[in-house]
């Protein structure tokens, strides 16, 4: 009989294989792991959580620094058949109280930098006391490192993982992967982004993000090896690109910081073949500087949400033909369609409700029936996002429902102000969003941050977008900022910006 589809049974088959015994998995700051040691690990602590009482089904979150006592917890959850659900560890107590009411958690891992927020949540907690230090994974993983008996195979349709939204419009839901939707998004992201067991994926997000799919679970599901990071740290990651470091994946901001630190020139950069962008737009500069600075890289852009993950992008190719906006074409697998108020789809370039659908997608909002039913609809996955679409078939986002302006009765997508801002050659970064304004309802204002030893005022960037925007969409007022803040999900926080602008109005 076949087996299921699960990442488990799959990890087991490089495990256990001869080769498994010598190829490197995971490294982080205080160890590493083959994948033989991996699927031993693994299967250790699907035995442990059973004896600290956890069942099939239960959800079983984890509050943890990146790290490969992390990654095994997650992995032992789903191959004792219950859910995992990293936590955003960035939440307040009472905000992650409120998010995991509709979890109901059996367990709550936590190391020692976590364990204070874990107990703060109300419910039981396991404390990983040793994960960060360096000692066997066995030691690393006490007390929930149990010996193993028989190893229990989850079902394809069983729910597998938990991945929280980014919450920018109140509290963070719980978007719920089976085994079976897991595997097909994680075979989506090694295929679409193609992965061999000689890459090197260099790894420093959050794991409640959904780039713990996409950067560390794909990459060990084609038989890579990944280097975990607990932040991202310019300097450390430079270091790690020296020592061989072969992939990146991280939002433009993070690609600025590189190239911003002095040992950025002799790092040994020739050794990155392949880097992934996403999270924010980009602009011409910034991708003739990654084809510049990373000769041997093939780059891709990309777009998703926690929740269908990956599912639009562009190639290295549409790169160097000069296509460097929008968001590009359905990956294979996924329907995207722009539909209008009438539920039809609109005409060529307008601006319309974005709907997914693809066999990866999540199954809906974990203990929120409410919420998933008006997500996740008959004709796709609603998310919120506007977008439009060429002729071809190139997508481009415009901005999140919620986040439109209404200038003097116009429609403004942020989105769309911040692509034209951005080519400006004097502006490094770009957010735009509305305030109100007794003329015209709300105005358009950006905020802006200049470029190295470069000054920027307001009518000199109001004259820049003329040739590209109409006037109602032109910014009309100019706030110069030092960063862009970002979500926890590294997405720009337009909120805060527009909370920050208010105040100073105030």
């Amino acid at each position: 009989m076949a087996e299921e589809l699960t990442l488990p049974n799959w990890l087991r088959t490089i495990g256990d294989q001869p080769h498994g015994a010598h190829r490197r998995a995971l490294v982080d700051e205080c160890g590493e792991l083959t994948f033989a040691e991996l699927v031993a690990a693994m299967d250790a602590v699907a035995t442990g959580l059973r004896n600290a009482g956890a069942r099939p089904g239960d959800r079983v979150v984890t509050a943890m620094q990146p790290s490969i006592p992390h990654t095994i917890a997650i992995l032992g959850t789903l191959a004792g058949g219950m859910v995992a659900a990293p936590l955003n560890i960035r939440l307040t107590a009472p905000e992650a109280r409120t998010y995991l009411a509709a979890l109901d958690p059996t367990l709550v891992l936590a190391d020692q930098t976590y364990a204070p927020l874990a107990h703060e949540t109300g419910y039981q907690v396991v404390e990983l006391p040793a994960a960060d230090r360096e000692l066997p994974v066995a030691q690393r993983l006490e007390p929930l490192h149990a010996p193993t008996g028989d190893r229990f195979r989850p079902a394809e349709d069983d729910l597998a993982v938990i991945f929280a939204t980014g919450g920018t419009t109140g509290t963070p839901k719980g978007a719920v992967h089976t085994h079976r939707s897991l595997w097909l998004w994680l075979n989506t992201c090694a295929h679409g982004n193609p992965r061999t067991p000689a890459d090197v994926e260099l790894f420093f997000s959050p794991f409640f993000h959904i780039t713990l799919g996409t950067n560390l679970l794909a990459p060990l599901m084609a038989g890579g090896e990944v280097w975990i990071q607990r932040r991202f740290d310019a300097t450390a990651a430079l270091a790690a690109i020296d020592r061989g470091a072969s992939r990146l994946m991280g939002a433009p901001t993070m690609f600025a910081a590189l190239r911003a630190r002095p040992e950025f020139a002799g790092t040994r950069r020739s050794n990155v073949t392949a880097i992934r962008f996403g999270s924010a737009p980009s602009t011409d500069d910034f991708v003739q500087g990654l084809l510049r600075d990373f000769p041997n890289a093939r780059i891709r852009a990309g777009f998703g949400a926690t929740e269908f993950g990956s599912v639009m992008g562009f190639d290295h190719e549409d790169l160097l033909a000069g296509r460097f906006s929008g968001v590009g074409r359905p990956l294979p697998g996924a329907t995207v369609r722009i539909l209008g108020e009438d539920g039809r789809e609109v005409p060529t370039g307008a601006v319309g409700d974005l709907v997914v659908s693809c066999p990866w997608q999540t199954r809906g909002y974990y203990g929120l029936a409410e919420d998933t039913a008006a997500t996740f609809r008959p004709d796709g996955v609603h998310i919120g996002d506007l977008a439009s679409r060429t002729e071809d078939g190139w997508v481009f986002i415009a901005g999140r429902r919620k986040e439109m302006i209404i200038s003097g009765g116009e429609n403004v997508y942020p989105r769309e102000v911040e692509e034209v801002v951005l080519r400006h050659p004097h502006v490094a970064d770009a957010i735009v969003y509305g305030m109100p304004d007794e003329h015209w309802g709300e105005r358009v204002e950006v905020g802006v941050v200049a470029a190295p030893d470069a000054r920027i005022d307001l009518e000199e960037l109001r004259a820049h977008c003329r040739s590209a925007l109409a006037g109602y969409k032109i910014p009309k007022t100019l706030r110069l900022l030092t960063a862009i803040p970002l979500t926890p999900n590294n997405k720009p926080d337009r909120r805060r910006v527009r909370a920050e602008a208010l105040a100073e109005d105030a």
